[in-house]
């Protein structure tokens, strides 16, 4: 950023971020809450090991958030815009075929755009709330229907059409209708869902990647501020084309038919079949997902119960397919009493599978993880070592035991154990947790999975500490090893005075998998690897962060060390710019769950986002 570039963003920075005001509308006031977040990237030459069709390119993204306030009324909107340079396709290549593949994966990646990504409008008053356009929805804690925000993976779907909520003493019903909506650009890979561009030669010409995923939903909920709270929850996913299909296999996407999408049985057929079958849903015509909740939100001043109970049935793909049904049963408890609390989750899914977006994963795998059910774990947060469908066919649960030695300290240790029949490649069950795999010993897995670590706190709570050790063992029922893993993890704030403080963080881990850093050519068995991070930083209350990291890996294929820094820099509390330059493995990363494979990074990055 360019230092004339730079004071112009400081004098458009607010002192402090608040709704601008407008001139009175019928006498009430009107507010408007603009965000803007814009981000610059040049990414390096690709290292080895790396796909150089994911490196070497400028890209710069843009969100603009609107919202519009007056009276009762909240008038909302996003817009997108996605400017790519130097990309792989605009490349000299020595080899025609080179070219080509290049061209057909710049269809759908680094595209030009400006969209509306979110429009809604809501009327709220008492006892009702209206909403047409994008909203989030959750039932429950997700088994049946979760559309929401993962920032860490850049997730944003949600539900485009009508909400209603209304809210009568005791009593609250939810309805909602529409499509779904996800992000339509990924900004670590520069995948787009877009109607990819054509490519020379290709019969078939551009072919949807995303397809016309339609939700309807209710949940009724009785028992609102009493000792028992319950609730029953509803929905139906139907997927149909986004656009009609020619007898010739192309598809028409003229004004008036590509934004209806259609659910006639040949072009949905069509377009389902371009889907690669990633789990049983993705293939199903119509899902229905319901479920009971009951729930003690106090029991007694000392802790809280909460139980969901849910059915799932989904449209058979062929005549006469079988495991058609899933179920799924999650518990918690929480029990407090003087320096302890304890938390118990179990779970026991049993052919129970997320309501996966119909994304074509072959093409568009960065969208992969997109789903509008996010059934609970009972795993850590940030847990990335549920492979497979591990929570598809798995009974378990986790036990946490808090101790509090003084208001500033607290000490804890977990235990987890689970049995799943699909977390191994080819391995499925029945509605009754039954394996169907042809060889069950080896699809069935076995995880143990401890911590213990402290949360300390001084300083006046100007210094804290978070510390933890984990170890996992995931083993086969035929007794041979799946995965092991030995970590440690930690994030440490000294103070040092005034508005100065320091802080280490990171994690390290000692890993082994099946199939995974294979060294010997005639064994499948893997070797055992390192991978981790640590991060120092310079905190200068409020304005600064001044960060440096070291990554590193010892994964076959893989460059061993990687360094980054950056600075973060905070106009007002919700006003800042972060600048960034290095290097980041890639890999796997999950929150509650979701997970998503991110390619390495190479390069510098400039995110400013003004709120006004």
């Amino acid at each position: 950023m360019s230092a004339a570039a730079a004071a112009t963003v400081l004098v458009l920075v607010p002192s402090e971020a608040r709704a601008v005001d407008l001139p009175k509308v019928a006498g009430s006031p009107v507010s408007l809450d603009i965000t803007e977040t814009a981000v610059v990237s040049q990414r390096f030459e690709a290292r080895e090991g790396e796909d150089p069709n994911a490196q070497g390119y400028f890209a710069f993204l843009n969100r603009l958030n609107l919202v519009l306030g007056w009276k009762k009324l909240t008038l909302g909107a996003r817009i997108d815009s996605s400017i790519y340079a130097l990309r792989p396709e605009d490349r000299s290549f020595p080899d025609p075929q080179l070219a080509r593949n290049a061209a057909i994966d710049g269809a759908s990646r680094y595209r030009d755009a400006i969209y509306p990504a979110k429009l809604f409008l809501t009327y709220k008053s008492e006892g009702i709330e209206l909403t047409a356009g994008d909203a989030y929805v959750q039932f429950g804690r997700g088994l049946v229907l979760s559309m929401r925000k993962v920032d860490e993976l850049g997730i944003d779907t949600t539900l485009f059409g009508g909400k209603v909520v209304a809210t009568k003493d005791i009593v609250s019903a939810t309805l909602v209708a529409g499509l779904a909506n996800p992000t339509r650009v990924d900004e670590p890979t520069g995948r787009a869902l877009f109607l990819p561009k054509p490519v020379a030669g290709d019969r078939l010409g551009a072919q949807p990647l995303f397809g016309n995923d339609r939700i309807l939903g209710a949940s009724i909920t009785a028992g609102r501020g009493l000792a028992v709270v319950s609730s029953t929850n509803f929905v139906m996913l139907s997927r149909c084309a986004p656009y009609r299909y020619e007898p010739d296999g192309t598809i028409r996407d003229d004004f008036f038919d590509a934004p209806i999408g259609t659910c006639e049985g040949l072009d949905r057929e069509n377009f389902l079949g371009t889907l690669p079958k990633l789990g049983p849903v993705i293939k199903s015509s119509h899902t229905i997902n319901a479920s009971q909740t009951l729930e003690v939100p106090n029991l007694w001043g000392h802790g809280n119960f909460y139980l969901e109970a849910s059915m799932q049935k989904r449209e058979p793909e062929l005549p006469n397919q079988a495991h058609l049904d899933g179920n799924a049963l999650y518990g918690s408890l929480v029990t407090t009493g003087g320096a302890v609390t304890n938390t118990l989750e179990v779970k026991s899914y049993r052919n129970y599978y997320p309501l996966a977006a119909s994304v074509n994963a072959s093409r568009a795998s960065a969208f992969s993880n997109i789903a509008y059910s996010a059934p609970p774990t009972a795993e850590p947060v940030i847990s990335d070592v549920m492979f497979g469908f591990f929570n598809a066919c798995v009974t378990g649960g986790r036990d946490r035991f808090d101790y509090r030695f003084t208001p500033t300290f607290l000490a804890y240790a977990t235990f987890g154990y689970f049995q799943t029949r699909s977390e191994v490649p080819g391995g499925e069950c029945d509605r009754l947790g039954r394996s169907t795999a042809a060889n069950k010993d080896d699809t069935t897995t076995h995880v143990t999975d401890v911590s213990a670590g402290v949360e300390w706190r001084w300083d006046n709570d100007r210094s804290i500490a978070f510390i933890n050790v984990t170890a996992r063992h995931d083993v086969k029922e035929s007794g041979d090893p799946y995965y092991r893993e030995l970590a440690g993890q930690y994030s440490i704030t000294q103070y040092i005075s005034g508005p100065y403080a320091i802080e280490f963080a990171g994690r390290h881990r000692l890993r082994v998998q099946e199939g995974e850093n294979v060294r010997s050519t005639t064994s499948f068995e893997g070797e055992p690897w390192v991978q981790g991070e640590h991060q120092n930083a310079l905190k200068v209350a409020p304005s600064w962060i001044i960060s440096q990291a070291i990554e590193y890996t010892t994964l076959i294929g893989l460059p061993e060390i990687y360094f980054n820094g950056g600075v973060l820099y905070r106009f007002n509390s919700q006003s800042n710019i972060r600048v960034y330059a290095g290097q980041n493995r890639g890999g796997l990363r999950c929150v509650s769950g979701i997970c998503r494979m991110f390619p390495a990074f190479s390069g510098g990055r400039v995110e400013l986002t003004l709120r006004f």
